[in-house]
């Protein structure tokens, strides 16, 4: 069985004479070499064949549609600025929750231990 740089080999055209009719022969024979032959031929071809090529007026439509005037944003200014201060008043709110909570349970805890009561350890 040939392996798949033999097979590069045979589609490149780098084999001496006597390996190509050899190699011709056993893939008359191999279907599974034949087989993939067939798929490294597709590959080979699909890279010789390169980048296709853009139409002959590509740069000169990108270059009228660039000149021809601001694009509407994706994202309306204005848009961003609700969506913007939306954000800042759920911030501040949960800001709000956060420091009355802290106010009404925690700190009052606090005062209760024997840290606040005697700092010193006496």
């Amino acid at each position: 069985m040939y392996d798949d740089r033999t097979i590069w080999r045979h589609l490149d055209g780098e084999m001496p004479e006597a390996e190509a009719r050899a190699f011709e022969e056993a893939r008359g024979k191999d279907t599974a070499l034949a087989r993939r032959m067939a798929e490294l031929s597709e590959v080979s071809a699909a890279v010789r064949g390169g980048v296709p090529k853009p139409p002959p007026d590509f740069a000169a439509r990108v270059v009228a549609r660039a000149m021809a005037g601001p694009v509407a944003p994706v994202f309306p200014l204005d848009e961003a600025r609700r969506f913007l201060r939306r954000v800042i008043v759920a911030a501040a709110i949960l800001a709000a929750v956060g420091a009355t909570y802290l106010a009404i349970k925690v700190v009052p805890s606090l005062v209760n231990t024997s840290l606040w009561a005697d700092p010193l350890g006496k």
